[in-house]
């Protein structure tokens, strides 16, 4: 198994590449730092879910996956800021957005898997948590 299989990584990945073909296309409603912003923390949203998953500890494996729902409710904040602003058009956000929030409630169900795993002490549980993500 490998972090390209869990649901969530598939997911954000997705958004990603939607969002930035999306920023290529319509750049100019945007400045320099809102792309810049909104790529930055697409990417990096895939780069922890990566870099958690081949992680040895579970305290270290929470660790990453909630730097990428950090980063998940950031990028909802700036959705939300520049929807307000009238800078991205409805169709977009709304898209964007429910992406996102599903990848934030994959990441949480995620790292609660993670936790009931270590919690149960010599069980398989935890090799089955990365199987959840979903």
């Amino acid at each position: 198994m490998s972090y390209k299989d869990l649901n969530v990584y598939q997911r954000a990945y997705k958004v990603a590449i939607d969002l930035h073909r999306f920023l290529e296309k319509n750049g100019g409603n945007f400045t320099t730092d809102e792309i810049h912003q909104l790529r930055g923390l697409s990417r990096s949203i895939i780069g922890n879910i990566a870099e958690g998953f081949s992680q040895r500890t579970p305290k270290a494996k929470r660790f990453f996956n909630f730097k990428a729902l950090d980063n998940v409710h950031t990028i909802m904040m700036d959705l939300d800021f520049l929807h307000d602003i009238k800078r991205i058009p409805e169709k977009q956000y709304e898209h964007f957005y429910a992406e996102y929030d599903v990848c934030a409630r994959q990441l949480y169900k995620f790292n609660q898997s993670i936790l009931e795993a270590t919690m149960v002490a010599g069980s398989s549980k935890a090799a089955e948590a990365e199987k959840v993500a979903a």
